[in-house]
C-alpha cells in the first residue's frame, strides 16, 4: 500500500512540475526558435570531455559557458528545462560510455535545512529523471547527517575537512554487495564525491562509479 501510494504521489508530482514549468519551444540560451530547450549551436558549444580524459570521477563537460548557464538556471532560478537538458547529458553519456545495467542510480544529498530552503535538490531531481528514462533503479542510499560550509567557498584542502563524515547510510538501506553511480553536479577537487565514496566502499559495495554533469577548478 505504501509502495503504491509513493508511486502515484510521484506521477502526480511529476505531471505538476510538467504543468507549473512546461518545456520551452526555444533555445532557453540563446533564444533560437523551434527547438527544444537548447539548439544545436549551444550545445557545440559545451566543452565535452572525452572518454580518454576522464579519472575516477567521470564528468558530461568542463564547467563554464553555456554548461554553467544552465547548471545555475536548474539549481538556483528552478528551471526545470535547464534540468531536464542535463539530464539528457547525462543519459547521452551513460548510454555511449558506460556499461550501467546492474547499477543502482543514487545521488549527492542535501542537508535537510538546504533542501528546505532550495525547495528540491537537483542531483536527486536528475538521478531520478535518468533512471526513469534508461529503466533503472534509482535509490536515496546517502543521508547527510550535519550542515557544511558550501564548497565553493572554501580551499582545497578546507574542502575536505568541509565534506568529512558528513554523509551516512540511511537508515533502512542494505547495500548488498550492490553497484552503485552516484550523482553530482559539479566536480572540483572531488572532495564531496571522495566522501560518499568512501562511505559505500566501507559499507560493502562491488563497485562504485562517480558521475558529474561538469568538472572545474578551483
Amino acid at each position: 500500500m505504501g509502495k503504491t501510494f509513493n508511486r502515484i504521489v510521484k506521477k502526480l508530482f511529476d505531471g505538476l512540475i510538467e504543468i507549473i514549468y512546461p518545456r520551452e519551444n526555444y533555445c532557453i540560451i540563446c533564444k533560437e526558435d523551434d527547438c527544444f530547450g537548447i539548439c544545436d549551436s549551444c550545445k557545440r558549444s559545451i566543452k565535452t570531455i572525452g572518454k580518454e580524459y576522464q579519472d575516477k570521477i567521470i564528468s558530461y563537460g568542463y564547467y563554464g559557458g553555456v554548461l554553467k548557464d544552465l547548471i545555475l538556471r536548474f539549481k538556483y532560478k528552478k528551471n526545470f528545462t535547464a534540468g531536464d537538458i542535463l539530464s539528457e547529458f547525462l543519459e547521452e553519456y551513460m548510454i555511449n560510455n558506460i556499461d550501467y545495467k546492474g547499477y543502482i542510480l543514487t545521488y549527492i544529498p542535501l542537508s535537510k535545512k538546504s533542501q528546505r530552503n532550495r525547495g528540491f535538490n537537483q542531483c536527486e531531481y536528475i538521478a531520478k529523471k535518468i533512471a526513469k528514462d534508461l529503466s533503472i533503479e534509482v535509490f536515496e542510499i546517502l543521508v547527510k547527517q550535519r550542515e557544511t560550509k558550501e564548497q565553493k567557498t572554501l580551499k582545497k584542502d578546507e574542502r575536505y575537512e568541509n565534506i568529512k563524515d558528513a554523509f551516512k547510510l540511511k537508515n533502512t538501506v542494505t547495500i548488498n554487495n550492490g553497484k552503485f553511480i552516484v550523482i553530482d553536479d559539479v566536480t572540483t577537487t572531488g572532495a564531496t564525491l571522495y566522501e560518499a565514496y568512501k562511505l559505500l566502499k566501507k559499507s560493502k559495495a562491488k563497485d562504485i562509479k562517480l558521475l558529474t554533469l561538469a568538472k572545474s577548478h578551483i
